[in-house]
């Protein structure tokens, strides 16, 4: 492993690669409304694509990437950061060579992780800059201080939501405080399990009205919507990605057009890279755990 002064020197001087990954966060403001099934198939869509791929199971108190397909890590984040091995040594790999980084149930958050957890996760991650082209962050649902965490360091933020009404009250109560809170004023937004993409159109249209009249300056950008399909049910009961198992079907062809989307409206931005979600990462713990703490300001 590098040197750790080494990378914090090159991290905060902007780096030397010439191609930056791309930092996603998927996220919501409840729990249900199938999240974890978006970021993996989404992960496998990109990795078709010829894309390399890392997730990183951010939901760190309830671990459900590796769970949805059907692998048994013997090693978590936890073992990382107790020193007992190197990140690389805990990858999984997924479907088409998709790697993930594992997270397991009770870890404590990392935005409460010591100065020497941080730097070893830093040092950690910092392997994988000059080696993939996107990372996409899993986060736990809601407003805990441990989503914002993450929301935060990325480049941009997905919010999944559904039709039914407690989602998108709560997908808008988690816009709101990352606008109020954090000054983000930039989301992507999909809706799943939509009955049909009229209904999927119309939530999207509704939530976009609701944040332009209550916050202004908000702009959600709309991938697109997931269909309710039986099919995805079925897969997720045996722990198989459905864009794999139903490559034709209706979710998959729906799901891969919101990619798609998400490529053709990249933003060209250093912020929101590896590097800048690693020294995010230190920044937001040297100013300690309260919110007010995080000093956020991105013209994003």
């Amino acid at each position: 492993m590098k040197d750790q002064a080494h990378t914090l020197r090159r991290i905060f001087e902007g780096g030397a690669s010439s191609s930056f990954p791309q930092v996603l966060s998927v996220t919501s403001g409840k729990g249900g409304v199938g999240k974890t099934s978006i970021v993996v198939n989404m992960a496998i869509i990109l990795a078709q694509k010829g894309k390399k791929v890392l997730v990183l199971d951010a939901d760190l108190g309830l671990a459900n990437v590796d769970v949805m397909l059907g692998l048994m890590p013997k090693h978590n984040i936890q073992h990382v950061l107790d020193g007992q091995c190197a990140l690389e040594d805990i990858l999984l790999e997924g479907p088409e060579g998709i790697k993930i980084i594992p997270a397991s149930s009770g870890i404590q958050e990392l935005s409460d992780l010591t100065n020497e957890q941080q730097l070893c996760l830093v040092n950690s991650l910092d392997y994988f800059d000059q080696h993939i082209d996107y990372m996409i962050i899993d986060t736990g649902a809601g407003i805990s201080r441990n989503v914002m965490y993450f929301n935060t360091a990325a480049q941009r933020i997905l919010v999944v939501c559904t039709p039914e009404p407690t989602s998108i009250t709560d997908a808008y109560a988690l816009i709101k405080v990352l606008r109020k809170q954090y000054g983000i004023k930039r989301f992507d937004l999909i809706v799943n399990n939509a009955s049909s993409k009229i209904e999927g159109d119309q939530v999207a249209r509704q939530l976009t009205l609701v944040c332009e009249r209550f916050l202004g300056d908000v702009a959600l950008e709309i991938l697109g919507s997931i269909p309710t399909d039986k099919t995805i049910s079925e897969c997720i009961k045996g722990q198989k990605a459905f864009v794999g198992v139903h490559p034709t079907g209706e979710a998959s062809i729906r799901l891969e057009r919101v990619v798609n989307r998400l490529e053709q409206t990249s933003r060209n931005s250093n912020s929101g890279n590896l590097q800048f979600f690693l020294k995010r990462m230190l920044l937001n713990q040297s100013k300690g755990s309260s919110h007010a703490g995080y000093s956020i300001s991105r013209s994003y």
